[in-house]
């Protein structure tokens, strides 16, 4: 019986719908993996909504290009779409987690993400 809180491996189903939709094999898990580290990682309950509120916001980047190679420099998450996704919480977790404390966390990874996605390419 598979552990619901370890993640899983894809079955061969799932490894040919991968491919029918062109994801390169080499970006699949296999089994060979299991001894290795991995980017799976554990996120507390209490982090979970300011982990899917930053998530949510993963095409909601503001992008320029910078240079005549046309690297690109992000500026930050579009906080207008943030607070469609603040907005559309459910009541009982809007109590629970206030929207300013969200945004708060919002910032904090936005923060740590840019200067991550920034670094200088060679």
């Amino acid at each position: 019986m598979t552990d619901p809180t370890r993640p899983s491996r894809p079955d061969d189903q799932a490894r040919q719908d991968a491919e029918a939709l062109g994801v390169p094999p080499e970006n699949l898990p296999d089994d060979a993996d299991d001894d290795e580290e991995s980017d799976v990682f554990e996120v507390w309950d209490i982090n979970m909504p300011s982990v899917v509120l930053f998530l949510g916001c993963e095409t909601q980047w503001r992008v320029v290009a910078r240079g005549m190679q046309g690297l690109l420099y992000w500026l930050g998450i579009d906080y207008a779409a943030a607070a469609v996704l603040l907005r559309a919480r459910p009541k009982r977790e809007k109590k629970r987690y206030p929207d300013g404390r969200l945004l708060n966390d919002l910032r904090d990874m936005e923060i740590a993400a840019r200067e991550i996605m920034n670094e200088v390419r060679e």
